[in-house]
């Protein structure tokens, strides 16, 4: 839950270095991070048990689709805050660190994934801090299904099908309209995922992501049809196929812009990042 709303705060944070206004961004990032931090403690007394397990190093046992699903998302939020840091902090990529924003709030979309096989109390609690009404969870073998009805009360589920030690396919709905794909593979390298959204008003988005240690590749596809599934047999660079994409390796930041227009600078981590 903590990585959960770490990916929050760092768009808090990437919103006020466009500010200029250094003080009040470390300031205010501070501020919400005790708040939150306090919050979490109240909230996730009844699930410590699962929370303790979420927190253990990625090389951890990961036989249940939570702790799989989780050491996925420290890898990629890792990744990601460096790469959104560094395009933030550069004046030529700052409008860039945008493209990233559908990702980070996907996380919050898939919050339930981090609770399969944990049971219905625990994604219950996590459920409530999003303002979710009407939880029931159900699980059956490998797979997962999680209802609510979200802060605009709309009944939304999210149903995953988890294969051991390998991959996490799940889908999403609202109101009954499929509207969320996505999956996570285990590679030899780390990890490949993506993420196929479609709004409210027909338009698309795909996210395609690759993990290997502390590096990544993200890649950002406008308008295009629901992809076809992973393998996990793909590439640490196959997100570059995508009309626009950006990647961080060690302390080299690359990419294509929406634009067009490539992108290779040095990363120098912000006084936040340390």
């Amino acid at each position: 839950m903590r990585k959960m709303l770490s990916v929050v705060l760092s768009l808090m944070m990437f919103t006020l270095v466009l500010t200029g206004c250094g003080k009040a961004k470390d300031a205010a990032v501070e501020a919400v991070s005790e708040a939150v931090s306090s919050a979490v403690a109240e909230t996730e007394t009844d699930a410590a048990a699962p929370a303790a397990q979420q927190d253990a190093p990625s090389g951890t046992d990961t036989d249940t689709a939570s702790a799989f699903y989780t050491a996925y998302m420290n890898a990629k939020s890792d990744a990601l805050n460096r790469l959104m840091d560094g395009l933030g902090n550069n004046p030529d990529t700052m409008m860039s660190a945008f493209s990233f924003l559908g990702i980070s709030l996907s996380d919050l979309y898939l919050l339930p994934a981090m609770y399969f096989g944990l049971g219905e109390t625990s994604v219950a609690t996590a459920m409530a801090m999003m303002g979710a009404k009407d939880v029931t969870y159900s699980e059956q073998g490998n797979s997962y299904t999680v209802t609510y009805h979200n802060a605009e009360e709309e009944e939304a589920a999210l149903n995953g099908t988890y294969d051991k030690n390998k991959s996490l396919v799940t889908v999403g709905s609202t109101n009954g309209v499929e509207n969320v794909f996505a999956e996570t593979y285990r590679t030899a390298f780390g990890y490949v995922g993506q993420f196929y959204f479609i709004s409210d008003d027909g338009t698309t988005t795909l996210y395609q992501i690759a993990i290997s240690g502390a590096d990544g590749v993200f890649g950002v596809v406008s308008g295009g049809e629901r992809p076809a599934p992973l393998t996990g047999n793909e590439g640490a660079d196959f997100p570059k196929s995508a009309t626009e994409w950006y990647a961080i390796s060690g302390s080299t930041i690359t990419g294509l812009t929406s634009e067009g227009k490539s992108v290779n600078f040095e990363y120098v981590p912000s006084e936040t990042e340390g």
